[in-house]
């Protein structure tokens, strides 16, 4: 197996920071693989191959009233013409918003091979771009579902949740978590947009806690009657609240500039700066692929 481009090699038991320090290309790979790992905006969004150019990102939403055309298909006579049929639809523009940060690498920390303190500024780095692509990312979603009236389901308090034990004590079916998914899997298909199974749970860990404690080894079977393939967990997500998506097609992220990492010398301060950023623009364009589920927590 090499190396990893997160520990630097050694050389005589010098290690070539200068190397790395050199190598944006390197460092910006190895910042997109440790972002990789943790993001849970993949799962709201697919990402666009087209670049935002003009200042915006101008696109279409489909929710319920614009999800067929506004007449029927009409059966066709021989020499006749197919109807015109025109939909309408939402227009909205996802501005790109430049997010980024940059740490500094001193000098001595070069000289003195310290290999633990780079390793951990990139990882640092690479958690605070998550976040706040992370955060950014629910909040499109939010706004989103708030905008086209696309109400939450309340939820059961996950915490309370018996699923072994007398008969006389257990949950009820319907006043159980995977009651909540399925109401909201109805709330995504009664808008009869032609989608498919909300397939990804989004959570706080303490909830997540909870459907393992409530579940117990059951949990899997659980999940995969309820349809759901993936579970991630997220600090970001209020710990009261979970979301039931159907991966990655709430809408798409576009940039106009992906992560991007720069090096920049530092004379002044014998020191290099090691910057990382990125534009993306959030457009969400099937809302009615993720529901919200509220109140899930025993002390909201």
């Amino acid at each position: 197996m090499p190396p990893s481009p997160l520990v630097p090699a050694l050389d005589n038991n010098r290690v070539s920071f200068d190397a790395i320090l050199k190598s944006p290309a390197t460092l910006n790979a190895n910042i997109a693989q440790l972002t990789a790992n943790r993001l849970i905006m993949p799962a709201l969004f697919g990402t666009s191959t087209n670049k935002v150019e003009g200042g915006g990102l101008v696109y279409s939403v489909l929710v319920h009233g614009s999800n067929f055309s506004m007449r029927d298909v009409e059966q066709r006579s021989p020499g006749a013409e197919y109807i015109v049929n025109d939909g309408e639809f939402d227009f909205d523009l996802a501005k790109p918003q430049d997010w980024g940060s940059k740490i500094q690498v001193l000098d001595e920390e070069v000289q003195r091979n310290d290999t633990i303190t780079l390793k951990n500024k990139l990882i640092q780095q690479a958690n605070t771009i998550v976040r706040k692509i992370d955060q950014v990312a629910i909040a499109a979603l939010d706004a989103a579902l708030s905008k086209h009236s696309i109400a939450p389901v309340p939820g059961h308090k996950w915490h309370e949740l018996v699923t072994a034990g007398p008969n006389d004590q257990l949950t009820p079916n319907a006043n159980r978590p995977t009651a909540d998914f399925a109401r909201a899997n109805l709330i995504s298909q009664a808008q009869d947009l032609g989608g498919g199974t909300l397939n990804v749970l989004l959570l706080h860990p303490e909830m997540h806690m909870a459907l393992k404690i409530g579940y117990g080894e059951g949990l899997a079977a659980a999940l995969e009657s309820a349809g759901i393939t993936e579970v991630k967990s997220s600090m970001l997500i209020p710990v009261d609240t979970a979301y039931l998506v159907e991966q990655g097609k709430a809408g798409v992220v576009a940039f106009e500039r992906p992560l991007t990492t720069e090096t920049i010398d530092d004379r002044h301060h014998r020191a290099t700066w090691i910057q990382s950023y990125a534009v993306p623009a959030f457009a969400v364009t099937n809302p009615s692929a993720a529901v919200k589920i509220t109140g899930i927590n025993a002390t909201s």
